[in-house]
């Protein structure tokens, strides 16, 4: 994959992981179980420290990572989430499972890409939180039913 296409791949994950913190936010406000809240918490983390991981490579790549803000899809992803999570942790955790698993399904594809290795060990390392996440969520929500 030549630099710029890589540069404009790694802005989408960017902005995806943006979108998933904005997600969280909405999802974290109607959670009131502290375990399951710390864990949220720190999946939120994840997704920043992902943001600034990827932007970090990036700007070594010469590119500008995106603006920390949400773009269309994010408030649809948003609203989603918040509409969701009205119906209290069940819904909450039934928003965030459909965001991670978008999460996974683009960390999936990327994991293959022709990138330099410091990028690919990322990649990986993103990816395998975002299962991380995945798995709890739906763990979780399967105990509730």
């Amino acid at each position: 994959m030549d630099k710029k296409n890589l540069i404009e791949a790694l802005s989408n994950l960017v902005q995806l992981d943006i979108d998933a913190v904005h997600a969280y936010d909405q999802a974290l406000k109607e959670i009131d179980d502290p375990i399951i809240k710390d864990r949220l918490l720190k999946f939120q983390d994840d997704h920043r420290n992902h943001i600034s991981g990827l932007s970090k490579q990036i700007e070594n790549l010469g590119g500008n990572p995106p603006e920390q803000s949400q773009d269309f899809k994010g408030y649809v992803i948003e609203a989603f989430t918040a509409i969701r999570s009205f119906t209290g942790l069940k819904g909450a955790l039934k928003a965030m499972k459909t965001m991670e698993e978008i999460t996974n399904r683009h960390y999936g594809e990327v994991v293959s890409w022709e990138a330099p290795s410091e990028v690919k060990e990322l990649l990986r390392m993103y990816f395998s939180e975002d299962k991380i996440h995945l798995d709890y969520i739906s763990s979780n929500l399967q105990a509730l039913t």
